[in-house]
């Protein structure tokens, strides 16, 4: 516990330190989501005194909304102190990430707990009003009790504060709702294998699906009677059709963002224009793509979503950070082609600070690209079915997110990437002081 308790006090010394060093100004400093997230929490967003339009609210989950709410609330609209108060979930979600290394293999606990609290990018995404942190502290605790139960095997609770876990990150953003399915058979193979006969597998898995259910059972009904849909928001469509699509046709047609979206505009035009309905809306946003994508092979639809999973990964996390954001460069959204962008990168004198960020970063990427690769040959060694649920959870994000570029979009996976440079890093200073020092 007293290992616990450093961690979380490393950890927030560390994020509060960062937020000292930010200009936090709410008209200059909130851009982008940050500035709707903090504003929709500000007029009750999900709330029922909530002052925006039914038909907005269907595009997100209430979850970061109340939170960020109730945050405005206590501390009377402070930017500073509500990020003050994020930076203390964030680290509390280092300790878990901690323990749940311990879980899996106590030798790798320690450095898997120090990378948590040291992350670039959990300490960047802290300082920002954003969904993701609330996110993965809610979704790494439900993966705190899953490997609890497969540990411990003689109780129940903690599948079923699993399953709670993951509804409410699912309250939250809805990119897990597939997973509480999906999950299913993996539940039922984790308990049958502690000696449950049928019969308490199946007891055992209705529970944990109730308890999964129960934080969204109120949007699920809300949209079904009034929108006649089982969809959790009606923001798919537009993922797919303004994200998705616009990477796919940067890859096979060296077409910049502008230019796919007016595409996907002429398509869902084709289909007869949007009609201020939501959810259909969203689905003709989706049957548009689909027939832009119809005309792609499936190389290019492949590659672009490898290669987008690959950069999102090996980006260094302080290239979305407040302060480099500000230093002058070109838009890789815009660009689309990666590596149109590295050549406007470097043909424009002013760009030359960023660039020298963008370098520096990535000579730390690239070691943390290899202590996660070497991570990785060790766990598959080390345990099979762990190894194989924790890449089929990277991929399961990976493919959600498709070609759409940025280190957050690693937030949901990165305790496994923690853990895998935690490993890797125990196991080299293992070496070194067999080699050097027995």
């Amino acid at each position: 516990m007293k290992l616990c308790g450093l961690i979380f006090l490393l950890a927030f010394t560390v994020r509060f330190i960062n937020l000292l060093f930010l200009d936090l100004n709410i008209d200059t400093y909130l851009i982008e989501d940050q500035k709707f997230y903090w504003d929709w929490s500000l007029k009750g967003a999900y709330l029922p005194w909530n002052e925006l339009s039914s038909l907005l609210l269907t595009e997100r989950m209430p979850g970061a909304f109340l939170f960020y709410g109730f945050l405005q609330w206590l501390t009377a609209n402070n930017l500073f102190f509500v990020l003050i108060l994020q930076a203390l979930l964030d680290s509390f979600t280092c300790v878990i990430i901690f323990l749940c290394a311990g879980l899996m293999n106590k030798k790798y606990e320690l450095f898997t707990g120090m990378f948590a609290i040291f992350s670039p990018l959990m300490i960047i995404i802290s300082s920002q009003i954003l969904s993701d942190t609330l996110f993965l502290f809610l979704f790494t605790f439900s993966l705190f009790f899953l490997l609890k139960y497969w540990r411990s095997s003689n109780s129940k609770k903690y599948i079923y504060l699993a399953g709670l876990f993951l509804g409410l990150s699912t309250f939250t953003r809805a990119a897990t709702f597939p997973l509480i399915f999906i999950s299913l058979p993996i539940i039922f193979l984790i308990v049958k294998k502690s000696g449950n006969n049928y019969i308490k597998c199946f007891s055992t898995l209705s529970i944990f699906l109730l308890m999964a259910l129960a934080p969204i059972s109120n949007r699920v009904f809300e949209n079904i009677i009034e929108y006649d849909t089982y969809s959790l928001t009606s923001q798919g469509g537009s993922h797919i059709a303004y994200w998705m699509v616009p990477g796919v046709l940067a890859v096979s047609k060296d077409m910049d963002r502008k230019s796919a979206v007016n595409l996907v505009n002429m398509e869902i035009d084709k289909l007869g224009g949007e009609t201020g309905k939501p959810f259909k809306d969203s689905k003709k946003r989706i049957n548009a793509s689909i027939n832009i994508l119809k005309q792609e092979n499936i190389y290019n639809i492949t590659y672009s979503w490898f290669r987008s999973s690959i950069i999102n990964v090996i980006s260094s996390p302080i290239l979305i950070d407040y302060r480099v954001r500000s230093l002058s460069h070109p838009s890789f959204v815009k660009e689309g082609n990666i590596t149109k962008w590295i050549e406007t990168l470097f043909s424009n004198k002013k760009y030359f600070p960023y660039l020298i960020v963008l370098l520096l970063s990535f000579t730390g990427s690239l070691f943390c690209i290899y202590s996660i690769l070497m991570g990785f040959y060790i766990f598959t060694k080390s345990n099979l079915f762990i190894s194989f649920l924790s890449i089929s959870i990277i991929m399961y994000f990976s493919l959600i997110t498709g070609p759409t570029v940025s280190p957050k979009y690693c937030m949901p996976y990165l305790p496994i990437l923690l853990y895998l440079e935690g490993m890797s890093i125990s196991r080299f200073i293992l070496f070194i002081k067999n080699r050097y020092y027995s």
